[in-house]
């Protein structure tokens, strides 16, 4: 047990080490015997730690975690712009994930999540999320700074595809939020002040025919705004606004959430869409997304889910490629579960159906299969 535990403060003192100076910069910048150096000098520090009995103490503070996922894909056709493509698959490690989560103090805890995505093409890594969040028991004001996803959408899926509003308007960047929770029907209301145009660029980014203007803005003065209340058990509300800058005015964006479990079954709706759009050739194209789910434990370890999204681009007529609907169908099955381990398979299948004009050779259906082998600890 003494030697599991100091290999595990091991690993996590080198996890909390690359957070700051960056893993492959410093380690490829040490020669072997500096390295060995210092993993011996960390070694001895562990030893005298665990003698003075700190050690345990300061791993009741230390929470870690993690995932690797096998992901199966195949698509058909490959490109949408040409109906004449043929199809196409791909095998890849579709994410590792090593979480950290420290309670520096009764009332400062922080959270860190060091991800790879695809290993096989980039062998990105990268921090998903490295936050500090200040909250004392009892008391309603609260604070969360960091890079994380941030308080706009909730983007609940059961399947392994993201949701539409995800693809849309998911804002993964730095931010700070200061949040008051009264202690009443589980209400909490919060604001977030974020760097840049994210939302926007993101949006521009999914490829689902949004029309926008990207500015030219790197300046701390975009914001959020998010309701979240528990009117019931169950039953989850949410609603959040997001304003960013533009180059003339701000484009704002408005989104709603309900979310409710009974016996077996969850429900999930979500709608986002533009309420203020810069103008592009003097008009504004107020875009919307949403979508509604169902998912249904069957068995202890077996789940069903079906999904349908829609996307509108708010543009008069048919536009090459741009998306107008999804619909999904999947399932999931816990392989082995034990304490915080477990092994889950899931198999989903997507159609994707995309505006086309007549006499185009764009394609304007897709299909498309997953496969997930999953390992969460």
């Amino acid at each position: 047990m003494k030697l599991i535990k100091r290999s595990l403060t091991l690993l996590i003192c080198i996890f909390c080490i690359s957070m700051w100076i960056g893993a492959q910069a410093a380690f490829s910048a040490m020669s072997n015997y500096d390295l060995e150096h210092k993993i011996n000098e960390l070694n001895e520090r562990l030893e005298k730690a665990g003698e003075s009995g700190k050690l345990g103490e300061w791993l009741d503070c230390v929470t870690l975690s993690g995932a690797i996922e096998l992901d199966y894909s195949y698509t058909d056709p490959r490109d949408v712009e040409d109906k004449n493509s043929d199809s196409s698959s791909d095998l890849n490690i579709g994410a590792a994930e090593l979480g950290l989560e420290v309670c520096f103090h009764e009332y400062v805890t922080g959270n860190f999540i060091l991800k790879g995505e695809n290993l096989d093409d980039d062998d990105r890594v990268f921090w998903d999320e490295a936050t500090i969040t200040i909250q004392k028991e009892g008391f309603p004001l609260y604070f969360v700074g960091g890079k994380r996803g941030q308080p706009f959408g909730v983007f609940e899926s059961h399947l392994i595809s993201d949701t539409i509003t995800q693809d849309c308007y998911e804002i993964a960047k730095t931010g700070a939020t200061v949040g008051f929770v009264p202690g009443i029907l589980g209400l909490d209301i919060s604001a977030t002040v974020y760097r840049g145009n994210t939302l926007i660029e993101h949006l521009d980014e999914a490829e689902v025919g949004a029309e926008v203007v990207i500015p030219d803005n790197d300046d701390v003065s975009s914001f959020i705004a998010n309701i979240t209340m528990e009117p019931a058990e169950g039953l989850l509300l949410s609603a959040y606004w997001d304003s960013e800058p533009g180059n003339d005015e701000r484009n704002e964006t408005l989104g709603g959430t309900v979310h409710y479990e009974f016996w077996k079954v969850t429900l999930d709706a979500e709608y986002i869409g533009a309420t203020k759009r810069e103008k592009i050739v003097g008009k504004e194209h107020k875009e919307s997304a949403w979508f509604a789910a169902a998912a249904f434990q069957v068995i202890d370890p077996l789940e069903i889910a079906v999904r349908y999204g829609a996307f509108n681009d708010d543009i008069d007529g048919d536009q090459d490629g741009h998306l107008e609907n999804r619909c999904s169908v999947g399932a999931s099955y816990t392989l082995f579960e034990k304490d915080d381990f477990a092994t889950t398979l899931m198999l989903e299948y997507r159609k994707s159906n995309y505006e086309n004009e007549a006499g185009v050779t764009v394609e304007d259906t897709v299909n498309e299969v997953f496969a997930k082998l999953a390992i969460e600890f």
